[in-house]
């Protein structure tokens, strides 16, 4: 049972992350036609998603090391107040390689927001509770990049994407306050209780279970980098408009954050390997289907399928992670980076490697069949993987009572 003051913390935590992505949300998915607006060719259009997953990738480490001896909140605050600056500063962004660069700052400073914030979490979690908790937690961080497209779009079709970049800072700086004023964090003993240098996150690494749980990540990111890269694209070349666009991500996202708790709650009672790999495998192939559609309702039915299987894995990989790196004696700032590392690392990939294949073929769609691909790849990698580790881990628990 967690007590009453974490149960506090979480609330507040789980408020906060909403608000931050929202704001996030609002700018995102609209990225792509204001680069194409700039002139940006497909591999740039990646580029602006895939910029972002690179900085981020390279300062999570550092970053997750660091609040496992030096605490969180401080480094949530710094995220957030460079997620607020990095949305001002792109009101004066006149070129594709401009977006870029901005991209490659947010992406530190989201190193310091939701990753810490997850570390944060795992810190009070009971054994036992992974799945309930992180799906409750999962709900706020994307519920709120959920409404963000809608009300993204809305800002967008009447006011101008300006005003989509003003709000981001305004929310940004409204969950900075909320946790300066009202985030209070456990003693350091329960932050300490792991692993706290960067050489841990070898040990993760080498485990095959572990590397499995980042293979799925990996796989399931790219395929969501390529979905909200490419989907507005596709969208615009069928005739529908912006505000088309946020509901077809607003539906996809809130239909995925509203099973995060009963899929969580599947996941502490149920073996998480089939609900993880089943979830992401189904993900890939709606993801290969979704430029088949032909009209509004086709689209619309197949996003909300994309997020409802997408829904069922997450949870489940989630406390897959967290409870490896506990059983590891890792520090959960080093676990829960890793573990966004190889989201970040898949989000670079996806993209780049969709708009390549886009600009190669011709056709947008090629990105999402690209995409949906990794996704299914990456679920069989950590299916094998998983069972190469347990038989290897079978053997040596029979060499020692032997």
């Amino acid at each position: 049972m967690i007590p009453l003051p974490h149960r506090h913390m979480l609330m507040i935590l789980g408020a906060t992350v909403f608000v931050a992505m929202t704001g996030v949300g609002i700018i995102v998915p609209f990225l792509p036609l204001y680069a194409r607006d700039l002139g940006a060719s497909g591999v740039l259009m990646g580029l602006i998603f895939s910029s972002f997953s690179l900085s981020r990738a390279l300062a999570l480490p550092f970053v997750g090391s660091f609040s496992d001896r030096w605490g969180r909140k401080l480094f949530i605050i710094i995220g957030l107040a460079g997620y607020a600056a990095s949305a001002l500063l792109l009101l004066w962004t006149t070129s594709a390689l401009e977006l870029v660069a901005n991209r490659l700052f947010q992406g530190v400073f989201a190193a310091m927001v939701l990753p810490v914030g997850m570390a944060l979490v795992a810190d009070v979690t009971p054994p036992g509770q992974e799945g309930r908790v992180f799906g409750a937690f999962n709900m706020s961080f994307l519920m709120g990049f959920g409404l963000g497209p809608l009300i993204g779009g809305a800002m967008f079709e009447y006011a101008g994407l300006a005003a989509n970049f003003w709000l981001m800072a305004g929310l940004s700086l409204a969950a900075l306050l909320a946790v300066a004023l009202f985030i209070h964090e456990p003693p350091a003993a329960e932050r300490l209780s792991g692993r706290r240098s960067l050489a841990g996150q070898v040990v993760l690494l080498k485990d095959r279970s572990f590397l499995g749980i980042l293979c799925a990540r990996m796989g399931g990111a790219a395929g969501m980098g390529c979905f909200i890269a490419f989907l507005p694209v596709i969208c615009a070349d069928k005739g529908l408009g912006n505000m088309q666009v946020g509901i077809f991500l607003t539906a996809n996202v809130l239909l995925m954050t509203f099973m995060q708790r009963p899929f969580g709650r599947l996941a502490d009672r149920w073996p998480r390997l089939p609900l993880a790999a089943g979830g992401l495998m189904l993900s890939g192939v709606l993801k290969i289907i979704l430029p088949q559609g032909q009209d509004f309702a086709q689209l619309l039915t197949l996003s909300i399928a994309e997020g409802l299987a997408a829904g069922l894995g997450l949870p489940a990989l989630t406390a897959m992670a967290v409870s490896r790196g506990k059983a590891l004696g890792e520090g959960m700032g080093l676990t829960t980076a890793t573990f966004t590392m190889a989201l970040s690392v898949g989000v670079f990939l996806g993209p780049v490697a969709g708009g390549y294949l886009a600009d190669l073929l011709g056709r947008q769609a090629a990105a999402l069949w690209l995409g949906g691909a990794a996704a299914i790849a990456g679920s069989l990698a950590m299916v094998g993987l998983h069972l190469r580790g347990g038989a290897e881990r079978k053997v040596e628990k029979s060499s020692l009572s032997a």
